[in-house]
């Protein structure tokens, strides 16, 4: 679906959060149709330059295969929601950070996958700045807000709360892990 068939109530969402936030729709190759603000700060790329490219563009040549492995079996079991990622990316400038992506289909009410709504969440930052509990509360209210403007659109989204309460558990799993 072109940015443009991209309803304006998911739109302002999008404009309105200060989390960084991209869209795909779940056509072929699920290319970027949508980023925001906070996406662009986060990865160094402007909306005309990742429309139509799928994220992988962000990927290194050191990105372990199971954290691509892991976000395509996602993207391809009919059955998952949501989940969440752990995934070696490098901004426009060249610097490596770990991104903690939150991914989520949205759905027509026959079960058709529309968009994939991710969240990308700098580790490296976070921990540098221990933030990770005010992006879990930002990102609750930013996910809530998307949920209620895909509702709007006739698309299911599902439940996501579960997701982000475990979040905090997977950053220090990652912390933990890294030390």
């Amino acid at each position: 679906m072109p940015a443009a068939q991209i309803p304006d109530t998911l739109r302002a969402q999008f404009t309105k959060s200060h989390i960084a936030l991209s869209l795909a729709t779940a056509q072929d190759d699920m290319p970027l149709c949508l980023v925001n603000e906070g996406f662009t700060t986060l990865c160094g790329y402007d909306q005309d330059q990742v429309q139509g490219r799928n994220c992988r563009f962000l990927q290194t040549p050191q990105t372990p295969a199971e954290q691509v492995t892991a976000i395509r079996d996602f993207l391809h079991d009919g059955d998952a929601h949501d989940g969440r990622f752990p995934v070696l990316n490098r901004t426009r400038d060249g610097r490596d950070f770990m991104n903690l992506v939150f991914l989520s289909k949205l759905r027509r009410a026959s079960g058709e996958t529309v968009f994939v709504l991710a969240s990308q969440f700098d580790l490296n930052r976070a921990r540098r700045n221990g933030r990770q509990a005010e992006h879990d509360a930002s990102l609750a209210r930013n996910v809530n807000d998307v949920r209620r403007a895909a509702e709007q659109l006739g698309l299911i989204m599902a439940d996501s709360a579960e997701l982000i309460a475990r979040s905090i558990t997977t950053l220090a799993r990652i912390t933990i892990r890294d030390e």
